[in-house]
């Protein structure tokens, strides 16, 4: 029986060896901006804030600061 690493799935960014689930930082991003701006957009943001927090040594606040960032972005 072979081994097979499972693999990250398309909503959540992998740093570090642990998964954000961007999906639940875009909802609430969508939320806080009462839906002004698309999801799409949103998640295009987040993928350009991640690299800022890929060397990051603890993560746990990684959703959070990715947050802040984005909504800095959009207002």
């Amino acid at each position: 029986m072979k081994d097979f690493e499972p693999q990250p799935t398309t909503n959540a960014l992998v740093e570090n060896k642990s998964k954000i689930d961007i999906e639940v930082v875009i909802e609430q991003i969508w939320d806080d901006l009462n839906g002004t701006t698309s999801r799409s957009e949103i998640r295009k943001a987040i993928t350009e804030l991640a690299p800022l927090y890929e060397d990051a040594r603890i993560t746990t606040y990684v959703p959070i600061f990715l947050r802040r960032d984005a909504l800095r972005r959009f207002l």
